[in-house]
């Protein structure tokens, strides 16, 4: 493990003792319920030990795009408004009933200042969800949208990301900026191609290696 890597986890530590130690509040939020609105100020932060989560975005013209569904571990929301003191960049709904301390603005600060590795801590955190980002968007800019659905199938069935879907087509779509028709398209394509499959109404990834050789060729 290397020296940031150690600093980062000291951090996350000394980070979560603070969140026992401190007397927050606790909030549960129902299935479907918004932990956090697109546009609004954030007064306070949220820690959720785990949940499942969606995270999405309206755009002007009124068309959404979706990060899919989110399996989270003790994870912190609102740390990238609260760091720019922005309004909040996304719309972060609960999938099912969750529980999250409440953590505010104040109390977030003053535990940042108890030691620099909390500071590192986050730093990280926040880089590697850039890079993971940033890489899902250069796929979206730079491949067709059968590249990107495959791809995001393959990430999946190695373990690369959360095997997890949504059941409705819709929101599948929205995951990748598209039209419902046209998302169940260039899945019928895959299926003829015979790289995916369907069991249990869930779509599947067939062939692992022929899949891959897809992925290179685009």
């Amino acid at each position: 493990m290397t020296n940031i890597n150690k600093l980062a986890m000291q951090g996350f530590d000394i980070f979560c003792r603070e969140i026992e130690r401190q007397p927050l509040k606790s909030r549960t939020f129902q299935p479907l319920e918004y932990l956090l609105h697109q546009g609004q100020d954030i007064l306070e932060l949220y820690w959720v030990g785990s949940g499942e989560f969606t995270i999405g975005y309206t755009a002007n013209n009124g068309r959404n795009y979706s990060l899919g569904l989110n399996l989270v571990d003790n994870h912190l929301f609102g740390e990238v408004e609260y760091l720019t003191s922005s309004p909040c960049q996304f719309n972060i709904q609960a999938s099912e009933l969750a529980e999250a301390k409440v953590l505010p603005i104040k109390v977030m600060t003053e535990i940042l200042q108890l030691d620099p590795k909390v500071g590192i801590w986050m730093s990280q955190a926040l880089s590697s969800r850039y890079q993971t980002g940033m890489t899902m968007t250069m796929n979206r800019f730079l491949h067709p949208l059968i590249y990107n659905i495959a791809w995001d199938m393959q990430q999946r069935c190695i373990g690369a990301r959360p095997a997890v879907n949504f059941s409705h087509v819709y929101k599948e779509a929205e995951r990748f900026g598209c039209s419902e028709r046209v998302y169940s398209r260039v899945v019928n394509q895959l299926l003829d191609m015979d790289l995916i499959e369907k069991r249990d109404n869930q779509l599947h990834v067939k062939d692992l290696q022929k899949l891959a050789q897809f992925l290179e060729m685009k």
